[in-house]
């Protein structure tokens, strides 16, 4: 894929989930409530590290915000989705709070973000979008008081180990084994082995005509190698990796089992589990400006 044109499916995208996307924050919400997790923890950190101030970079409909602030933060935001934006304002009306607290912004351009510094900025789904890494974590520290905290969210590139689905056959082939190293017979060889045993459907085409989540640019990051590969070069210290949205049992069986897969997956739900490496299909890093 194309990564501009994948961006621009992701501001696409994005538009057209506008309207239903705060629900993922609601406790009424019928899916795994992944972001509902993520957000307590959030606000639990943000507790525990006395902050005061917080910018939403990607603040969608304003779910997280509207929690936030109901905590007693203060809190602004923007996003890159103009539709999300426009829901975001009307939310945040609906909840009691200024329609004024969120704008137009893309995390990448550096353009009309907030003149003020914050003692912490979350971005939450933004990240898998990005095209500059650098560029849009360096955006963020300008907008950091000193010492400032920084709360980003990645796809988690391990779970594919775990996964046994068409991502563990990208994972091993692409990023574990490089079959262009090796000799023709043993490349095909290898290929023929995990195609073997990872069998993959072809994907199922929205029968709606909407774009889905797999067609847009949505990067996976490996935790073990993320802190000196991004963190480090941009002038910020790993606190933590917190993981969230734990599997008990290999995606497929989420279709088999589907109530026992929950119940088994939230009693897992603990951000500092070992097994979250492999068994979180996401986390967010904890890191603190150094310079």
């Amino acid at each position: 894929m194309n990564e501009q044109k994948g961006k621009q499916k992701a501001k696409e995208y994005y538009d057209q989930e506008a309207a239903d996307y705060v629900k993922q924050y609601q406790k009424a919400y019928d899916k795994y409530p992944a972001n509902l997790i993520r957000i307590k923890f959030i606000i639990e950190r943000m507790k525990k590290n006395k902050v005061k101030t917080i910018l939403d970079a990607g603040c969608g409909t304003c779910g997280p915000m509207i929690k936030l602030l109901k905590s007693g933060f203060k809190v602004k935001g923007f996003d890159f989705s103009k539709k999300m934006v426009t829901e975001g304002k009307r939310e945040l009306k609906r909840a009691g709070f200024s329609s004024e607290l969120i704008n137009f912004a893309d995390l990448e351009k550096g353009k009309v973000f907030p003149k003020e510094k914050f003692d912490a900025i979350i971005a939450l789904g933004v990240f898998p979008h990005i095209l500059n890494e650098k560029r849009a974590l360096l955006n963020m520290k300008k907008m950091l008081k000193p010492k400032g905290l920084v709360f980003i969210e990645f796809r988690n590139d391990l779970f594919s180990a775990y996964t046994f689905n068409k991502y563990s056959l990208e994972f091993f082939l692409n990023r574990i084994i490089n079959p262009n190293s090796l000799p023709k017979h043993i490349r095909d060889k290898v290929i023929s082995f995990y195609s073997k045993r990872l069998k993959v459907d072809k994907p199922v085409k929205r029968k709606d005509g909407k774009i889905a989540y797999t067609d847009i640019l949505a990067k996976f990051r490996n935790p073990l190698i993320l802190g000196k590969e991004l963190f480090e070069p941009c002038g910020f210290s790993v606190a933590d990796f917190h993981f969230y949205h734990y599997h008990a049992l290999p995606p497929i069986f989420e279709k088999i089992y589907p109530r026992e897969f929950r119940e088994l997956s939230l009693k897992l739900e603990k951000i500092d589990d070992w097994r979250g490496y492999l068994m979180a299909s996401a986390y967010v890093v904890e890191a603190r400006k150094t310079n």
